[in-house]
């Protein structure tokens, strides 16, 4: 998958039946825990599905290589739709605050930069064995 058209096909395979679901569980359903379940498991998929031609963009007009990483793509779109749950969870429960969502961000940038600094590390056999 080396070009973005390829990211917006699956954006858009993702994203549509899951947003189709997450309206027909908001207006349609009670917020039994199955239907709970299936919220997050159903915004999961649409967040991913959304982000994926966004972090495809940016991987390749943003970064010095100009070449889309698909693991790298799809690792942001999934840490990103997990952010999302995991902050829609603690409103849920009402103990979300600006402090918990500093630290949420705050961590999976932090992720990202030392699996980023990870990536650009090269290995060459012979030297400094």
């Amino acid at each position: 998958m080396k070009n973005v058209f390829s990211y917006f096909l699956l954006g858009i395979l993702l994203a549509l039946p899951s947003g189709a679901g997450l309206y027909y569980l908001v207006m349609y359903t009670q917020p039994y825990l199955r239907e709970r379940w299936l919220f997050f498991l159903a915004l999961f998929i649409f967040v991913c599905g959304f982000l994926l031609p966004f972090y495809a963009l940016m991987n390749r007009y943003f970064f010095t290589a100009r070449r889309i990483n698909p693991p790298t793509v799809i690792r942001e779109a999934i840490g990103t739709a997990l952010i999302t749950d995991l902050l829609l969870w603690f409103q849920m429960g009402r103990v979300l605050t600006p402090t918990i969502i500093m630290i949420c961000v705050g961590g999976f940038v932090l992720a990202e930069l030392l699996w980023r600094a990870r990536e650009a590390v090269e290995f060459r056999s012979g030297i400094d064995d």
